[in-house]
């Protein structure tokens, strides 16, 4: 549906999802699948950004790649430029626009006076929220933020704020079945490997600079190889010195070409290592022990800590070296059992599709 002020509109609405990176790859590839067996029609764009594209692959949807990631202040300004160019000359005809905050196509939305539903779990990137959710009908967002957080970004009386009792990882999970068969890919055996995301340090939002991190991930991926483990790297950049440093080791690997499906890997991880957010809740709400080394605490982490699934969040090296030591030493019985635990407390909490429903319905789309 097509909004005007006058609250008008069209008698189907056409969807836009415009994804930026892998976990918005996840969220809205699995969305739109969903949304289409309602009866909508979809149309999605994605910029080429490490594993984005091959996940859309894996989930099997079908998009169109614009644009890519650039490094450096003024060559993200020409991207984003040449990007809003090539968008607009594809997408010409949509009625509501569903993305994280992502300035290009909120600035596409605002300006073709169409709709735009955001996402958000990262008020902490500032710079795309500053720049995105002030042109928003709507935010989605988990009720683990507090709701001051996202309205200092948003226009007073100009935006819904509809939160939701769980986090943007529930979209994918809850109908998420392993397949042990998956790991073969990698010769990797149940409980017997571990995975490490190294932070996302050329990201906006990305404000710290601790030397120690890269020497840490070393003497981790030492630690698990010695305890008898593989590695599964997940690499942010090409340009990663620690995959460099483990190249020619059968025991560290590193996925090519297709990417990795970070669900089923997690799922048989012995435990999982981040250095953002996202892969580490998405291990601990499938019942894998999960540590960020993320360097300041996040909204969605707290709550999923507190909901008592197995993710910790350690700032400190030294004591998260200790804690990942600890973990390679534990026993695997009863690990299923724990499993099916975790999956009940996962039931009760919601999806952000719960909450784009309510917003649909309150624009009269539902």
């Amino acid at each position: 549906m097509r909004f005007l002020e006058s609250g008008d509109y069209l008698s189907m609405a056409k969807l836009w999802f415009d994804i930026l990176t892998p976990k918005q790859a996840k969220l809205f590839g699995h969305m739109s699948l969903e949304l289409m067996k309602k009866g909508f029609e979809v149309i999605i764009t994605a910029r080429d950004y490490e594993y984005t594209l091959p996940v859309l692959r894996n989930i099997g949807v079908n998009f169109v790649a614009i644009g890519k990631y650039v490094e450096g202040l003024r060559e993200k300004v020409l991207e984003e430029a040449r990007r809003t160019i090539e968008l607009l000359q594809i997408i010409n005809d949509f009625d509501i626009l569903l993305a994280f905050p992502n300035p290009v196509a909120a600035r596409i939305a605002f300006g073709l006076g169409r709709t735009y539903i955001a996402f958000t779990d990262s008020p902490h990137s500032e710079a795309p929220s500053r720049l995105s959710l002030p042109l928003a009908t709507a935010v989605i967002f988990s009720s683990c933020i507090p709701k001051s957080e996202i309205e200092r970004y948003v226009m007073k009386d100009k935006a819904l704020l509809v939160q939701f009792n769980g986090v943007d990882e529930i979209e994918w999970l809850k109908s998420f079945s392993p397949d042990a068969a998956y790991l073969r890919k990698w010769d990797l055996e149940p409980f017997n490997y571990v995975v490490i995301r190294p932070p996302e340090i050329k990201a906006s939002y990305y404000k710290y600079s601790d030397h120690r991190v890269p020497t840490f991930i070393i003497k981790i991926i030492e630690l698990i190889i010695k305890n008898g483990y593989k590695v599964l790297y997940l690499p942010r950049y090409n340009d990663d010195n620690v995959m460099k440093s483990f190249k020619d080791m059968k025991e560290f690997i590193v996925p090519k070409g297709e990417g990795v499906d970070g669900t089923k890997v997690a799922y048989y991880a012995k435990v999982i290592i981040s250095g953002g957010g996202t892969m580490a809740r998405e291990a601990a709400l499938l019942g894998t022990p999960a540590i960020s080394i993320f360097p300041s605490e996040l909204y969605v982490n707290r709550c999923v800590m507190d909901w008592g699934f197995p993710l910790s969040h350690l700032t400190d090296l030294d004591e998260a070296y200790n804690n990942i030591k600890n973990i390679l030493k534990s026993s695997v019985n009863s690990i299923e059992l724990y499993k099916e635990y975790v999956k009940m407390l996962l039931k009760n909490l919601e999806s952000p599709s719960e909450a784009l429903s309510k917003v649909l319905k309150m624009l009269g789309v539902l």
